[in-house]
């Protein structure tokens, strides 16, 4: 039986990609766009209107499988399964997860368990880093209250946002549970994004048309490829965005007239705290044990 906040959340979806598309001219075209926003992070769309207006030059479209949308076409590069024993030729069998989504407009659903304690909503996106989160479920999980958590910023059709890291000690979909995944919390969502520091701890695949998403746990934790939930390529990019704001602010800073104090005194300010979230940025990696040629 179908709980009644993804009924609701179902819904409420709907009704928006309802409302959007009588705004809409009628496509013919079932494209799908993909760009990297400033953060190195790929993001996907089914119509060029919806990329933010900064990305839309890079956005490439790609036909999409008939039937299928956007977001919950993508797999994962298909991996040894955690359970291999080196060297001995054979494997343990390895379990496999099948678990029933829900379609709610174009996205799909899913009931997500964080923390072991609270159970949610959320849509698929595995062109989303991390796992996002409702300010409202994570404040029922009594999370993101810290004024001085780290901060991410991301890309939205209304602009860059900075929001919150937090770190959950469960995330759970139909028994695949993983542990220690990093999350950002959101007020601007009512409905949670169950991304990449959760999936890429498996091989996936959802399946629209049959409304199922398969995992299979995979070894990229035990071979060191995974680090705290991300891959070298997320760290990478999470460092290279923060040092790249810092470097854009001294080179600001160098065109301001030196009797500008106060536009001086703001951007000093803004380069301190962005130094501050890079220091911790270097603790949350040395806890995930990141190498150090990933921080470059």
């Amino acid at each position: 039986m179908t709980h009644a906040p993804m009924r609701r959340a179902a819904r409420s979806l709907l009704a928006l990609a309802l409302g959007a598309a009588s705004l809409l001219p009628l496509r013919a075209a079932a494209d799908i766009y993909r760009w990297v926003d400033s953060e190195g992070r790929l993001h996907v769309a089914q119509h060029l209107d919806e990329v933010p207006p900064e990305y839309r030059a890079q956005a490439t479209p790609k036909q999409s499988e008939p039937g299928r949308g956007s977001v919950q076409t993508f797999s994962a590069p298909a991996a040894p399964p955690a359970s291999q024993a080196p060297g001995d030729g054979q494997s343990a069998p390895t379990r496999i997860y099948r678990i029933p989504v829900q379609r709610a407009g174009t996205g799909m659903l899913v009931e997500v368990r964080l923390n072991d304690r609270v159970t949610a909503p959320f849509l698929i996106d595995t062109g989303a880093s991390d796992v996002l989160v409702p300010k409202q479920v994570a404040d029922e999980l009594g999370l993101g209250r810290d004024p001085n958590a780290r901060t991410m910023r991301y890309a939205t059709a209304n602009g860059h946002v900075d929001q919150p890291i937090v770190m959950l000690d469960a995330v759970d979909l139909g028994g695949a549970r993983v542990e220690n995944v990093p999350a950002s919390v959101s007020a601007q969502i009512e409905v949670g994004l169950l991304g990449l520091s959760y999936f890429n701890h498996f091989t996936y695949n959802v399946d629209a048309a049959a409304g199922v998403v398969t995992l299979i746990p995979n070894n990229l934790v035990e071979s060191g490829a995974i680090r705290g939930g991300r891959s070298e390529a997320q760290w990478r990019a999470e460092f290279q965005n923060v040092r790249m704001r810092i470097a854009a602010i001294d080179a600001h800073r160098e065109t301001i007239p030196p009797n500008h104090s106060r536009e001086l005194q703001r951007l000093d300010d803004d380069k301190a705290k962005l130094e501050k979230q890079l220091d911790l940025l270097e603790t949350e990696a040395d806890a995930a044990r990141v190498p150090l040629a990933w921080r470059d």
